[in-house]
Protein backbone atom coordinates (compact mmCIF):
# COMPACT_ATOMS: atom_id res chain seq x y z
CA UNK A 1 0.00 0.00 0.00
CA UNK A 2 1.59 3.54 -1.21
CA UNK A 3 0.16 5.22 2.23
CA UNK A 4 3.25 2.88 3.86
CA UNK A 5 5.94 5.10 2.53
CA UNK A 6 6.65 8.48 3.55
CA UNK A 7 8.52 11.40 1.74
CA UNK A 8 11.13 12.71 3.87
CA UNK A 9 11.06 15.83 2.31
CA UNK A 10 7.23 16.55 2.32
CA UNK A 11 7.07 17.96 5.95
CA UNK A 12 10.57 20.05 5.40
CA UNK A 13 10.21 21.58 2.29
CA UNK A 14 7.89 24.23 0.54
CA UNK A 15 7.47 24.26 -2.87
CA UNK A 16 7.61 27.41 -4.85
CA UNK A 17 4.74 27.18 -7.31
CA UNK A 18 6.10 29.89 -10.33
CA UNK A 19 3.41 31.16 -12.24
CA UNK A 20 4.26 32.17 -16.34
CA UNK A 21 3.42 35.60 -17.37
CA UNK A 22 3.20 37.46 -21.04
CA UNK A 23 5.33 40.58 -20.49
CA UNK A 24 4.23 43.09 -22.80
CA UNK A 25 4.63 46.86 -23.06
CA UNK A 26 1.73 50.04 -23.92
CA UNK A 27 3.89 52.56 -24.83
CA UNK A 28 6.45 52.39 -22.13
CA UNK A 29 4.49 50.38 -19.18
CA UNK A 30 5.18 46.66 -18.95
CA UNK A 31 1.89 44.77 -17.96
CA UNK A 32 1.91 40.89 -17.59
CA UNK A 33 -0.95 38.46 -17.88
CA UNK A 34 -0.69 34.73 -16.74
CA UNK A 35 0.18 32.95 -20.02
CA UNK A 36 -2.74 30.48 -19.10
CA UNK A 37 -5.04 33.34 -20.12
CA UNK A 38 -3.46 33.85 -23.77
CA UNK A 39 -3.87 31.53 -26.64
CA UNK A 40 -1.33 33.05 -29.08
CA UNK A 41 0.06 36.54 -30.07
CA UNK A 42 -0.04 37.75 -33.67
CA UNK A 43 1.71 40.58 -35.41
CA UNK A 44 -0.83 43.53 -35.95
CA UNK A 45 -2.41 43.35 -39.05
CA UNK A 46 -4.74 45.50 -41.20
CA UNK A 47 -7.98 45.57 -39.31
CA UNK A 48 -11.44 46.07 -41.14
CA UNK A 49 -13.57 48.66 -39.12
CA UNK A 50 -17.13 47.66 -38.09
CA UNK A 51 -19.79 50.33 -37.49
CA UNK A 52 -21.82 50.76 -34.45
CA UNK A 53 -19.18 48.56 -32.56
CA UNK A 54 -18.15 50.23 -28.83
CA UNK A 55 -15.05 52.54 -28.94
CA UNK A 56 -12.96 50.22 -27.32
CA UNK A 57 -13.12 47.96 -30.23
CA UNK A 58 -10.77 48.43 -32.99
CA UNK A 59 -12.51 46.45 -35.39
CA UNK A 60 -11.98 42.28 -36.65
CA UNK A 61 -9.50 40.63 -38.29
CA UNK A 62 -9.22 37.40 -39.80
CA UNK A 63 -7.28 34.99 -38.04
CA UNK A 64 -7.22 31.33 -40.08
CA UNK A 65 -10.97 31.88 -40.88
CA UNK A 66 -11.92 33.28 -37.83
CA UNK A 67 -13.53 36.69 -37.03
CA UNK A 68 -11.36 38.06 -34.52
CA UNK A 69 -12.30 40.79 -32.79
CA UNK A 70 -9.68 43.40 -31.69
CA UNK A 71 -10.15 45.37 -28.42
CA UNK A 72 -7.83 48.31 -28.13
CA UNK A 73 -6.26 48.01 -24.70
CA UNK A 74 -4.72 51.77 -24.77
CA UNK A 75 -8.54 52.76 -24.39
CA UNK A 76 -9.59 49.74 -21.97
CA UNK A 77 -6.74 51.38 -19.72
CA UNK A 78 -7.36 55.20 -20.50
CA UNK A 79 -3.79 55.24 -22.02
CA UNK A 80 -3.11 57.93 -24.44
CA UNK A 81 -1.37 56.20 -27.23
CA UNK A 82 1.80 57.26 -28.72
CA UNK A 83 2.32 56.30 -32.81
CA UNK A 84 3.68 53.28 -33.50
CA UNK A 85 0.88 50.75 -34.60
CA UNK A 86 2.93 49.13 -37.26
CA UNK A 87 5.01 47.54 -34.83
CA UNK A 88 2.23 46.48 -32.40
CA UNK A 89 0.99 42.90 -31.31
CA UNK A 90 -2.13 41.38 -30.72
CA UNK A 91 -2.38 39.04 -27.66
CA UNK A 92 -5.69 36.42 -28.94
CA UNK A 93 -7.16 35.37 -25.68
CA UNK A 94 -10.60 33.08 -25.19
CA UNK A 95 -12.94 34.68 -23.32
CA UNK A 96 -16.56 32.65 -22.51
CA UNK A 97 -15.79 30.78 -26.01
CA UNK A 98 -14.58 33.93 -28.21
CA UNK A 99 -11.72 34.78 -29.57
CA UNK A 100 -10.47 38.15 -28.78
CA UNK A 101 -7.31 39.71 -29.50
CA UNK A 102 -6.18 42.75 -27.49
CA UNK A 103 -4.02 45.47 -28.78
CA UNK A 104 -0.39 45.81 -27.21
CA UNK A 105 2.48 48.23 -28.14
CA UNK A 106 5.34 45.38 -27.77
CA UNK A 107 5.60 41.60 -26.21
CA UNK A 108 8.95 41.42 -24.61
CA UNK A 109 8.55 38.08 -23.57
CA UNK A 110 7.73 35.43 -20.77
CA UNK A 111 8.84 35.50 -17.05
CA UNK A 112 7.94 33.33 -14.18
CA UNK A 113 6.93 35.03 -10.88
CA UNK A 114 6.06 33.37 -7.60
CA UNK A 115 3.67 34.29 -5.25
CA UNK A 116 6.54 36.22 -3.03
CA UNK A 117 6.91 38.21 -6.24
CA UNK A 118 3.64 39.85 -6.36
CA UNK A 119 1.90 42.87 -4.21
CA UNK A 120 -1.01 44.93 -4.60
CA UNK A 121 -0.87 47.97 -6.28
CA UNK A 122 -2.97 50.68 -4.42
CA UNK A 123 -0.70 53.36 -6.09
CA UNK A 124 -1.27 52.67 -9.42
CA UNK A 125 -5.31 52.88 -8.94
CA UNK A 126 -5.64 55.99 -9.63
CA UNK A 127 -3.08 56.20 -13.33
CA UNK A 128 -5.10 52.70 -14.51
CA UNK A 129 -8.80 50.87 -13.82
CA UNK A 130 -8.30 49.26 -10.53
CA UNK A 131 -10.54 46.50 -11.64
CA UNK A 132 -8.34 45.22 -14.13
CA UNK A 133 -5.14 45.07 -12.32
CA UNK A 134 -4.12 41.48 -10.35
CA UNK A 135 -1.14 43.34 -8.43
CA UNK A 136 2.24 44.39 -9.22
CA UNK A 137 5.39 41.87 -10.14
CA UNK A 138 8.59 42.06 -8.83
CA UNK A 139 10.99 41.11 -11.18
CA UNK A 140 14.59 41.91 -10.07
CA UNK A 141 14.58 45.92 -10.77
CA UNK A 142 11.46 45.97 -12.83
CA UNK A 143 7.88 46.43 -11.69
CA UNK A 144 5.37 45.24 -13.97
CA UNK A 145 1.70 45.67 -13.54
CA UNK A 146 -0.25 42.18 -13.77
CA UNK A 147 -3.81 42.44 -15.41
CA UNK A 148 -6.84 39.81 -15.53
CA UNK A 149 -7.83 39.89 -19.03
CA UNK A 150 -11.46 37.93 -18.37
CA UNK A 151 -11.88 41.52 -15.96
CA UNK A 152 -10.89 43.81 -18.88
CA UNK A 153 -14.36 43.15 -20.51
CA UNK A 154 -17.10 41.97 -18.42
CA UNK A 155 -19.49 39.05 -19.32
CA UNK A 156 -21.95 41.24 -21.24
CA UNK A 157 -19.08 43.10 -23.08
CA UNK A 158 -17.92 40.19 -24.50
CA UNK A 159 -21.27 38.95 -25.48
CA UNK A 160 -22.17 42.23 -26.87
CA UNK A 161 -18.46 41.84 -28.64
CA UNK A 162 -18.62 38.05 -30.06
CA UNK A 163 -23.00 39.35 -31.86
CA UNK A 164 -21.47 41.88 -34.21
CA UNK A 165 -22.78 42.16 -37.74
CA UNK A 166 -19.82 41.02 -39.54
Amino acid sequence: MLSKFKDENSSEEKIEVKNQYIVFLINNQEFGVEIKQTREIINFTELTEMPSTPDYVRGVINLRGEIVPIVDLYKRLEIAKEERESDDKIIVVEMAGNLIGMQVSEVKGIIRLSEDNIGSAPGLTKQYKKDFIEGVGKLDDRLIILLNLNKVLTQEEVEEISELDV
